[in-house]
């Protein structure tokens, strides 16, 4: 088997429910354009990368899916809104597809390397294997492959790193973990809104951030001075 028998599964939230917990910095129009602009930086690293066999994207988004089929990508309904259902909602739509593998990818690391993605996929070439990005922070997995595409569940969430590695053992394979920085930034918090903006990259995501005055907004507001009474 090539790695051209690996299939890309980018599981998408609908972009007005994304990124809540940005509300304290970006208004919501602001957090659904972000959402939009990560999911297209994300499919153009995607449709550029030679070994994949095909784009799935799971969403419940009209627009999020106009986006996928313009981009050649397999658009499937995702009617929990849910990361792990949506990737399972993948796994079963792949089952039909002799020998595939799966490389799952969050629509929110709008950084990822297109040299990471064929790497990934090298890395499944034949049949039990999983690879495996972490998250720089929560221990989180920003990057999961594997061949067959159900060799291991979907366990995303927080700690899922480590519920990633265990699985894999507990299936007889060791698993290929792989550090990336770039692949390793989901955008999630405010601070990531400062990591991005500190890296130069030709992404939608950092030039439409960019117009905004992030650094200004993440500055504490002034408290009022408490007067004292002297009696």
């Amino acid at each position: 088997m090539t790695s051209r028998s690996v299939w890309a599964v980018v599981p998408v939230k609908p972009f007005d429910l994304a990124k809540r917990r940005l509300m304290p910095v970006l208004s919501s129009d602001e957090r659904a354009l972000l959402a939009r602009l990560m999911l297209e930086d994300v499919l153009d690293v995607l449709v550029a990368c030679t070994g994949l066999s095909g784009i799935i994207v799971i969403t419940r988004d009209e627009a999020a899916g106009r986006i996928a089929r313009v981009n050649g990508a397999r658009v499937l309904d995702d009617p929990d809104c849910d990361l792990n259902a949506a990737v399972r909602t993948a796994i079963e739509f792949l089952s039909a597809h002799r020998d595939a593998g799966m490389l799952v990818v969050p629509s929110d690391i709008p950084l990822l390397p297109s040299r990471l993605v064929q790497e990934m996929a090298n890395r499944i070439s034949r049949p039990g294997t999983v690879a495996l990005v972490p998250a720089t922070r929560d221990g989180g997995t920003n990057l999961l492959a594997c061949n067959p595409v159900d060799t291991i569940g979907p366990s995303f969430g927080p700690d899922s790193f480590q519920r990633h590695l265990r699985a894999a053992r507990d299936a007889g394979i060791t698993p290929d973990v792989i550090r990336s920085a770039e692949a390793g930034l989901d955008i999630d918090r405010s601070e990531d809104l400062l990591a991005l903006l500190s890296r130069q990259s030709p992404t939608r995501s950092q030039a439409s951030l960019a117009t905004l005055d992030i650094e200004a907004r993440l500055q504490p507001i002034p408290q009022p001075a408490m007067s004292r009474t002297i009696s």
